[in-house]
């Protein structure tokens, strides 16, 4: 994918500040630091492709490689699926670990359900930029609302 790697620095920030992210609180790598991990790098790569879809002609002027230049539309929209799909397993994985209750359960299923559905109209559809820009509002909207359910659950 066009965003992988970039996702994964940017979600792992320094050395030090990493340390503190994912060990807070144990003193050891923990699977609830893992899964809060796997949150926002699964969030990262529909969020970021459907900006590479809606500013594809500006990438492509600017000589950057993203996915819906080198493969295609079809490819990012299964991309941004597949990508949704393990989103919501990872915001699923954080109820068995300890970190969210029954009301951020039912609020990950919802917002995942809405996600998924969305990704599916474009599956189903010619996405387009304008599904491209739905998307990417929802992603903009998705992960504060997820953490807040996390937070008051």
């Amino acid at each position: 994918m066009s965003s992988a790697n970039g996702d994964m620095a940017g979600d792992m920030g320094s050395d030090k500040s990493r340390r503190r992210v994912v060990i807070t609180g144990t003193g050891a790598l923990s699977a609830g630091g893992l899964a809060l991990f796997a949150v926002v790098f699964f969030w990262q790569i529909p969020h970021f492709l459907a900006i590479a879809m809606f500013r594809r002609n500006e990438y492509r002027a600017a000589g950057l490689q993203v996915l819906p230049n080198v493969h295609g539309e079809a490819a990012t929209r299964w991309a941004i699926t597949v990508a949704l799909v393990l989103q919501l397993l990872a915001t699923l994985a954080l109820v068995p670990l300890g970190l969210g209750g029954a009301r951020y359960l039912a609020g990950a299923i919802a917002l995942g359900a809405l996600m998924l559905g969305w990704a599916t109209v474009g599956l189903v559809r010619t996405g387009g930029d304008a599904w491209a820009r739905r998307l990417f509002a929802m992603s903009v909207a998705f992960l504060p609302l997820l953490f807040a359910l996390l937070i008051a659950g």
